[in-house]
């Protein structure tokens, strides 16, 4: 049940985003989308990120199946999506883009420490790193070149892109605060903390102004969101804990490690998708229908994987 409220609760900026667009709070919606849209990409979710990490006191995991499992797993739920994305009428690129970049870092974050204590959070907040660095570039890449864009271009304006945005070096800045002494880094993560609480409300404010605007481009969930919802809540969860039993037969996961991994796989679509489909310019409308339907979703989908791993992988 909190779980269900915590993830309903999730819908509430969106609903006041709404409200904000019904009652005409804003002159230009559309301008204030896109200036919201900056603050959550540029400011608020990169300080989210390095708290979350620079805030960590437990040594880095030193085996590489730790750092290549997200990788593989998303490598392996990423392979067959540009054909699913052609049999049910879509290019496939939005697929990509949000089965890539779950909401492991305003949701994740929460339900790991809830579902599996606070001491899971640090290697969480590392699975999140490597997460955000993925999703900011596999995610774009795919994106422009399965939606139709010529494929050099499509790189190299990924990486333009990428290399212009904070979250995708707030990673390595969260890291490299873990060389500074503990004082100092509790100082960053205090400096910081209000921008990152505020970026996920901002950004789901947004998105629900969006919605209201652009009702009739929205339009409503089809075969092609549910496609979405499926390659996201259920697909990459049961590729990554394939995965994920492999690397603890091997020994090279922690049981609570193997917990972290798979319940943030199964995270609805972030909302910083939106705002990458947007500053792309690629169906930006799409990408918010299934962040909509991932996250209610969600309210089902994250309770059944926290109720499985509790049974295949018991608290020692």
């Amino acid at each position: 049940m909190t779980l269900l409220l915590a993830t309903v609760g999730l819908l509430l900026p969106v609903l006041l985003g709404v409200g904000a667009g019904a009652v005409r709070l804003f002159d230009a919606p559309d301008a204030a989308v896109d200036h919201l849209n900056r603050f959550a990409l540029y400011i608020g979710f990169p300080a989210l990120i390095v708290v979350g990490l620079a805030s960590g006191t437990a040594p880095l995991p030193r085996s590489p199946v730790f750092w290549l499992v997200v990788p593989v797993a998303l490598a392996v739920a990423l392979a067959p999506l540009r054909a699913v994305g052609r049999a049910v009428g879509a290019s496939g690129g939005t697929l990509a883009l949000v089965t890539s970049f779950g909401n492991v870092a305003y949701l994740g974050l929460p339900v790991v420490a809830r579902v599996l204590g606070d001491a899971a959070l640090a290697e969480a907040s590392l699975v999140v790193g490597v997460y955000v660095l993925l999703s900011m570039t596999v995610g774009p890449v795919l994106l422009l070149s399965w939606s139709g864009r010529d494929g050099s271009t499509a790189l190299g304006t990924s990486v333009r892109t990428v290399a212009r945005q904070p979250l995708a070096w707030a990673p390595i800045v969260g890291v490299a605060c873990r060389a500074l002494p503990l004082g100092t880094r509790q100082a960053v993560a205090a400096l910081l903390a209000p921008l990152g609480a505020a970026a996920a409300p901002v950004a789901l404010f947004l998105l629900g102004l969006y919605l209201h605007t652009h009702a009739g481009r929205v339009g409503r969930p089809d075969r092609v969101v549910l496609a979405h919802v499926v390659a996201k809540g259920v697909w990459l969860p049961l590729v990554t804990a394939a995965l994920v039993a492999a690397g603890l037969a091997w020994d090279g996961l922690t049981p609570m490690a193997a917990r972290v991994i798979v319940l943030l796989s199964a995270m609805p679509p972030a909302i910083t998708t939106f705002a990458i489909a947007r500053e792309l310019e690629v169906d930006e409308g799409r990408v918010a229908q299934a962040i909509v339907a991932g996250t209610l979703a969600s309210a089902v989908t994250i309770p059944v994987v926290a109720a499985l791993l509790g049974w295949m992988l018991p608290a020692s």
